[in-house]
């Protein structure tokens, strides 16, 4: 399949969603532009900005600014809720930061996500996004933060526990007026365009910013990703794949590279969508689509 043609098929699979749906995708370092719908419109990153704090935390490693073998005394503060493994264990569990990576990535892990989102810092985390030319990713709310505003929490107030958050979330009260629905450019909700996501992803294929060393770690923690309902979905079974999916109310997203004969990259991200599971099939229809475009050599 040409690339004219699957874009014009991604187009089609888009407009027939009950919501916001965005796709960049094109071959690492071509200049072509691929395939892209919505490819600028800024969407809720939700679990997707792990990977610019993997990126970030890579960088400081090579920087000595911090080591992946240092030790973190997990306790009750810590504690995030959604996705992940290390809120429902002990206190008292010392994971490295290695650990913490892994698991913030491939199993989405909000509470390792949290730690090492204050271990970079908000500050660091956006310098190392501006110096790469991608100032529309913005990452600045914390899981917790961002999970508490769409319940009508706030996450600095003492009052606003966790486990508030589980009760508000379990009988469905969620506040639509909150921080974490608003995706308007300069909201300071955690936002992305598509294409600035998937440039992030090829610069760390090609390494820019990072060490050899500090790139095969960013890459090996992304290819180890457990979560492949997506993305991984629609490209044939045994293609290796480095990425990041992400979900909230109405958003449905997943990122990454895919190593075909040539690699390419690949965002797909939504919004306001009445149906999550009609969502994700036009994600694995569209990653079939680019997969038919960019990674089939037989059918090109």
């Amino acid at each position: 399949m040409d690339t004219a043609t699957a874009q014009s098929r991604v187009a089609e699979i888009v407009a027939g969603l009950d919501g916001s749906m965005g796709v960049a995708a094109w071959t690492v370092g071509s200049e072509d532009p691929g395939i892209r719908v919505n490819a600028d419109v800024l969407y809720p990153t939700a679990s997707t900005f792990k990977i610019p704090i993997l990126y970030s935390l890579y960088r400081m490693v090579d920087q000595g600014a911090t080591d992946l073998d240092e030790r973190i005394e997990l306790t009750d503060a810590h504690r995030v809720p959604g996705s992940g493994v290390l809120q429902h264990l002990r206190v008292g569990l010392q994971p490295t930061i290695y650990d913490l990576a892994m698991l913030m990535t491939i199993v989405s892990d909000n509470e390792a996500t949290d730690i090492l989102h204050q271990h970079v810092g908000v500050e660091r985390l956006h310098a190392d996004l501006d110096e790469l030319g991608l100032s529309r990713i913005r990452v600045p709310l914390t899981c917790r933060e961002l999970l508490y505003t769409i319940v009508g929490m706030d996450a600095s107030n003492p009052e606003h526990t966790y486990e508030m958050f589980r009760e508000r979330a379990r009988a469905g009260e969620y506040d639509k007026s909150g921080l974490g629905w608003d995706d308007s450019e300069g909201s300071g909700n955690d936002l992305t365009p598509p294409d600035q996501m998937s440039r992030l992803c090829e610069l760390i294929e090609q390494g820019v910013g990072l060490s050899d060393e500090a790139r095969e770690g960013v890459l090996d923690t992304m290819k180890r990703q457990t979560l492949n309902a997506r993305i991984p979905a629609g490209v044939p079974e045994g293609v290796t794949i480095a990425h990041k999916t992400g979900s909230l109310r109405g958003v449905r997203n997943d990122a990454g590279i895919v190593y075909a004969e040539q690699p390419y990259v690949i965002s797909i991200f939504s919004k306001h969508l009445e149906d999550e599971d009609a969502g994700v099939a036009a994600m694995v229809e569209i990653s079939r689509t680019v997969w038919a475009a960019l990674g089939d050599e037989e059918a090109k």
